[in-house]
């Protein structure tokens, strides 16, 4: 009786044009299915795929609209967690940055070895997250070619924000190189002697990169809930190619999200051999604000966790689609 209210207070998730569509076929899904808290987790997040609306629906069956809205919203988690992963990964930089621990990887071919994984990791996340993604940019982009350019708008928050990024960067790169001179930031520090200038220029990077990284996100579910089509067909190379877009994006998404896991495991250890050469770092106050070491550095390994197992969900949810089963 309990999973028969549970599951009629799901069912009331979804929008009523839906309800009405498949609700009979829905029921029974449920009574086969709904006996766990991770089951009901499922059909949650099988409401934010109805809301989405990938497909009208006219010749599908319920079944397969679900899948296909399921592998979407798979590419839609992996994709925000890899966003909540970066934010972490770059306060990690930042914290580096400001202590010690980076003239000590210069002799340290362990620790060395560690920061190295973290920075191929990121290339090959982005990179699969960027390969993954461009079957989608180019169907917005076309479109909006065609008259629809709201999505075009929203395609280019991403690029704003790396831009923004970019001359954050280039402005901190000038004032490092004594070409910009800013009242109380010095262009060269010792590591540990971070004068407040300089910390509150890299707290600005980092508070660019952030809002950023939560624009760019916002946008890209936008992008996405509002792409209502599940395959495109392009032509290059004198051929006409059709592409599954949000099938196409799933191997990318299980690349960038091993990646993740990777570059976890390698972040752990380089705090753990971190923590073993230089003990006092950890009880010291290299946090950005001049918070302790230690609690920012376990804020990173947690916010890291959190968006691999996000994105490991993801993918695990949208496997059997992938597979056909």
């Amino acid at each position: 009786m309990r999973m028969d209210r549970v599951g009629a207070w799901l069912t009331s998730l979804y929008p009523r044009a839906w309800r009405e569509r498949y609700g009979a076929e829905f029921d029974i899904l449920l009574e086969q299915c709904l006996h766990s808290p991770l089951d009901a987790l499922d059909v949650l997040l099988g409401a934010v795929d109805a809301h989405l609306q990938l497909l009208n629906g006219e010749d599908l069956t319920w079944r397969m609209l679900n899948m296909l809205n399921k592998l979407r919203t798979t590419i839609l988690l992996v994709f925000t967690a890899f966003i909540g992963f970066i934010v972490a990964g770059f306060s990690l930089v930042g914290l580096a940055d400001d202590s010690p621990m980076i003239p000590l990887m210069k002799t340290n071919p362990a620790l060395a070895a560690a920061w190295t994984t973290i920075q191929i990791g990121s290339v090959v996340a982005l990179m699969a997250v960027v390969i993954g993604g461009f079957p989608l940019a180019l169907t917005v982009v076309r479109r909006a070619l065609s008259g629809e350019r709201r999505g075009l708008g929203l395609l280019m928050v991403p690029v704003v924000s790396f831009l923004a990024v970019m001359l954050f960067l280039g402005f901190v790169f000038l004032v490092g190189s004594g070409r910009i001179h800013v009242p109380g930031v010095d262009p060269v520090v010792q590591p540990g002697t971070f004068p407040a200038g300089n910390r509150l220029m890299l707290e600005g990077l980092m508070l660019v990169f952030i809002l950023g990284a939560f624009a760019s996100t916002l946008a890209v579910w936008k992008v996405i809930s509002r792409t209502d089509s599940e395959q495109e067909t392009f032509h290059a190379v004198g051929r006409n190619l059709t592409v599954k877009i949000y099938r196409f994006a799933f191997v990318p998404a299980v690349i960038a999200t091993l990646t993740m896991l990777v570059m976890l495991v390698a972040t752990v250890s380089w705090g753990w051999l971190s923590f073993s050469a230089l003990p006092q770092v950890f009880a010291g106050n290299f946090g950005p604000w001049g918070t302790s070491t230690q609690a920012w550095f376990i804020s990173i390994i947690v916010v890291m966790a959190v968006c691999t197992a996000m994105a490991f969900f993801g993918v695990q949810r949208g496997r059997p689609r992938q597979t056909g089963r």
